[in-house]
């Protein structure tokens, strides 16, 4: 058995570690090789350097894992030296079953790995960190939180999901705040805030978050079987997107071995415990205000737990320590687990004032099993495992007045205390527990030995097709990908915000398509985003970009494909042909120079004779029909919404090449592309935006010879797009140059999205003169 948790006592000691460390040793006893592989913090030492040792009859392999590499959000929640060294390890042993109990510090994608050996693999769902990046369901003012939503998660982790559109400022504002640990939530939330405010970084942290949701759903799909200690996680994961019928709920063990002959003795005052980490989410604060709404010496409460900073913030230290000298209260801080029974059996009744959705807390099955009523928030787990005024009492969650009403019951009715005792629920050893779950294994590897050998099924293929007001154009495009050799698993057809009446037209013309009404124009990027966070959810594996005026011939799909099999390909593109002159070359790619901000199309204007015949590795390739591997999408992020209109496509590749996925084009897949359907090819806002986009463009993606170098180049970026402006456009010159002016203006002031009102209204009044 190989089984994967991110701590492992005795170097770490929560509920989940301490699980898997009591399952294992139980499996052990059951005449099992048990292997683990964990993680540890030693800055001390090399980074991911593995420790093995033997104990107790277990194997374990700990990672040192600091995050001393990290550089962006997607680097917190996977590592691909982690997931390497993780395979290697699984080669090395060789399981029969792998089973995962927590993810977080090592790499969301084991899952994948250990399914891509044909190993059969349990994941049990101990919280929500694959769902929230927190792990608890709490937002950044501690409100209990349904899951990522269309805004992603950005609140939570905007100041570092959106790092990756100004990384130097956010770095810098994390290393500045580190020193300061008692600096209040809130300071760090307006922090967090300015960090979102500049650069289009709120954008960013949107895009990151969503990636890192869509990242995290789609490897819940490797696992054969998921287990649910509680009905409250398996509905949070059942809203996540998991069927249903893949989630197993399980009750939880503990090895009862030590509460056995456990003595209780009386005492002449009502003894309250709280056992766990002293920490904001777990309130114990909650507990202490009630307790000092008791009478001064008619209850004692006792605190066993050590101080825990949420999220690097430990400013909850300075508003308990004033509570934890009140009279009657003692503070032993962390207790040595092998101590737990008897400290819980010296308590009456033990409080778990948790004011986040606690899945299956250890510490209740621990009390009941040392003979302790509990006394616990009405949420989550808690109110599973606690019937009200049987196995305790519930209350509010948050709420001191109505927990001191609980405690004040125990005080004044005599007869409940004994009464809550005599009702306590068996609690199910850990041995028991082991027995179920190696039945579980011993299922799954005979199904695993079932299926036949073969090649990995074919990824599914999403094609997203952005619509605004072209409803010819949009059943061109469609009806070009269901002729495709290559089937296209889902056709999402983005209808814009066209308000026009023509998505019912669409509906209509195109039963195969879902089609998806954005309510509306959300621009270029952010429309396409809508699409491909649908194709993700549907759990594609590639998905195809693909502009409404743009035509796929039924072999450009497979063509694509295939070149993407490369593993260090991310992104492909086909050779751009135009519509009206298919003859003539549109694009072979992009081309830009980070030392003068150029942007170009390859080959634009030239026979197609011209294209090289072999695949070649561009900057980007356009938009109008690009293919990409959903990692992109996990990796970087989805398009960058701030752009708008134009430059998306080489900012998504350029992302790309970034974390080492390249771009393909591969002239033997065509596309034919129209052009000039949104924006008519006279229009001043396409100058608007090219100047605009161009800048935003080169400024992300800095200049190799520094800061004066890039002020340069911002120079030549615009002079390039007057020159366009004065002699190649179809605009009139007034209106193309002031366009630029605009553009770069905008661009100054950090306005990005949409061109304002009073900029549309300048562009229109200079086209008509």
């Amino acid at each position: 058995m190989l089984l994967v948790v991110h701590g492992f006592p005795p170097a770490a000691g929560g509920g989940t570690e301490l699980y898997a460390e009591a399952l294992a040793g139980a499996l052990r006893d059951a005449g099992d090789d048990v292997f683990v592989l964990t993680r540890h913090a030693d800055s001390r030492q090399p980074e991911y350097e593995v420790l093995r040792t033997r104990r107790d009859g277990l194997e374990i392999a700990s990672v040192n894992h600091t995050f001393r590499d990290a550089r962006d959000f997607a680097d917190t929640y996977r590592n691909p030296t982690i997931r390497r060294l993780a395979g290697a390890y699984a080669d090395a042993v060789r399981p029969d079953v792998a089973h995962i109990h927590h993810l977080t510090c090592l790499s969301a994608d084991l899952p994948q790995e250990l399914a891509q050996r044909g190993i059969p693999t349990v994941l049990t769902l101990h919280d929500y960190w694959l769902i929230c990046h927190r792990g608890q369901l709490l937002d950044r003012r501690l409100r209990r939180c349904d899951g990522p939503g269309e805004l992603g998660c950005a609140d939570c982790c905007g100041l570092e999901a959106g790092a990756g559109a100004r990384p130097e400022f956010a770095h810098a504002l994390r290393r500045w705040m580190r020193p300061f640990p008692s600096l209040s939530r809130t300071l760090q939330q307006k922090a967090a805030g300015l960090a979102l405010a500049t650069d289009g970084a709120a954008a960013a942290s949107r895009s990151a978050t969503l990636a890192r949701a869509s990242f995290t759903r789609h490897q819940l799909r490797f696992p054969d079987a998921l287990l649910a200690p509680s009905r409250t996680v398996r509905d949070r994961f059942v809203d996540f997107g998991v069927d249903p019928a893949r989630l197993i709920l399980q009750e939880l063990g503990i090895p009862l071995a030590p509460f056995h002959g456990l003595e209780r003795v009386a005492a002449p005052r009502l003894r309250i415990g709280y056992l766990g980490g002293l920490m904001v989410s777990k309130a114990p604060h909650v507990l202490l205000e009630a307790f000092a709404r008791l009478n001064a010496g008619e209850a004692s409460l006792r605190l066993l737990g050590g101080y825990s900073a949420y999220h690097g913030d430990d400013s909850y230290r300075a508003r308990l320590e004033p509570l934890l000298r009140l009279p009657g209260v003692s503070h032993d801080g962390q207790l040595p687990h092998a101590a737990v029974p008897a400290a819980l059996a010296a308590m009456d009744v033990v409080a778990v004032p948790s004011i986040w959705l606690e899945n299956s807390p250890l510490v209740i099955r621990e009390a009941f099993a040392a003979g302790a009523p509990v006394v616990a928030s009405d949420i989550g787990g808690m109110a599973e495992m606690v019937t009200d005024e049987r196995h305790g009492l519930l209350f509010r969650a948050g709420d001191a007045g109505d927990l001191h009403r609980c405690l004040r019951r125990l005080l004044d009715e005599p007869e409940l205390l004994p009464r809550l005792r005599a009702d306590l629920p068996p609690v199910r050893d850990i041995a028991d527990d082991a027995a179920w779950t190696r039945r579980l294994y011993a299922d799954l590897r005979r199904r695993s030995a079932a299926r036949p050998p073969g090649r990995a099924p074919r990824p599914r293929l999403a094609a997203v097709v952005l619509h605004h007001r072209t409803p010819e154009d949009t059943l061109l495009a469609v009806r070009s990908l269901a002729a495709s050799r290559r089937p296209v698993d889902d056709l999402l057809v983005v209808d814009n915000g066209s308000a026009d009446g023509s998505n019912a037209i669409l509906r209509a013309w195109l039963p195969e398509a879902t089609v998806i009404e954005t309510g509306r124009n959300l621009g270029f990027s952010a429309g396409c985003n809508v699409g491909i966070a649908e194709a993700l959810r549907r759990g594609a594996g590639l998905v195809l970009l693909l502009n409404s005026d743009a035509l796929l011939p039924p072999d450009a799909l497979a063509i694509l494909e295939e070149a993407l099999a490369d593993p260090e390909v991310g992104i492909a593109g086909p050779l751009v042909l135009s519509r009206s002159q298919p003859d003539r070359v549109a694009s072979a790619g992009l081309a830009f120079s980070l030392r003068s901000g150029r942007l170009r199309h390859r080959l634009a204007g030239a026979a197609v004779e011209a294209a090289p015949d072999g695949a070649y590795r561009p900057d980007a390739v356009a938009g109008c029909a690009m293919l990409v591997k959903r990692e992109v999408f996990e990796r970087v992020g989805l398009l960058a919404e701030e752009y708008f209109f134009s430059g998306e496509d080489l900012d998504l590749c350029l992302r790309a090449r970034q974390v080492g996925l390249d771009t393909a084009c591969v002239p033997s897949a065509r596309a034919y592309h129209q052009g000039g359907v949104t924006l008519g090819a006279g229009a001043p806002s396409r100058h608007y935006y090219g100047a605009r986009n161009q800048l935003l463009l080169a400024d992300r993606f800095g200049h190799p010879r520094g800061r004066w170098a890039a002020a340069a180049r911002r120079t030549i970026v615009i002079a390039l797009n007057l020159a366009h402006a004065l002699q190649r456009s179809p605009v009139p010159r007034r209106a193309g140059t002031a366009a630029v002016l605009r553009g770069a203006a905008d661009h100054r002031r950090r306005r990005y999205g949409p061109a304002g009102a009073a900029t549309a209204a300048a562009a229109s009044r200079e086209q008509d003169a």
